[in-house]
């Protein structure tokens, strides 16, 4: 069980040509839940960190800024070293990343169950 909820795409900013490809990073969620599992489980509580990197030309991430939860802006350093992204124009991304356990499956399937018995035109008395 993955201990890290997605990671939120919240900004990406580019000046590029309309005609040439931005570098991208099509699995950066992926890449770095996966390689940040392990932090979450070393620190066990909850935080968020803020980021901003830069994908150059030849597909290489550069970290320009990094703020949030102290403990885990070392994980999220180290992390994207490991980032593998496409070559294009170069682009600047801005990641959320929390790092929080999911909800039970119990009191999500509560939630579902408390939904599903609504039913239109039923008001309150």
């Amino acid at each position: 069980m993955k201990a890290i909820l997605p990671l939120l795409l919240l900004a990406a900013c580019s000046a590029s040509p309309a005609f040439a490809a931005p570098a991208t990073c099509p699995q950066v969620g992926e890449q770095l839940s996966e390689y940040l599992a392990s932090a979450k489980q070393r620190v066990g509580s909850d935080g968020e960190v803020r980021v901003e990197f830069e994908v150059d030309a030849d597909g290489h991430a550069r970290l320009l800024a990094l703020d949030g939860s102290r403990m885990y802006r070392s994980p999220v350093r180290i992390a994207m070293t490991t980032l593998e992204c496409q070559r294009g124009t170069p682009q600047r991304y801005v990641l959320n990343i929390r790092f929080a356990d999911p909800a039970p499956r119990a009191v999500a399937a509560a939630a579902s169950s408390t939904l599903a018995q609504a039913r239109p035109g039923d008001t309150a008395r």
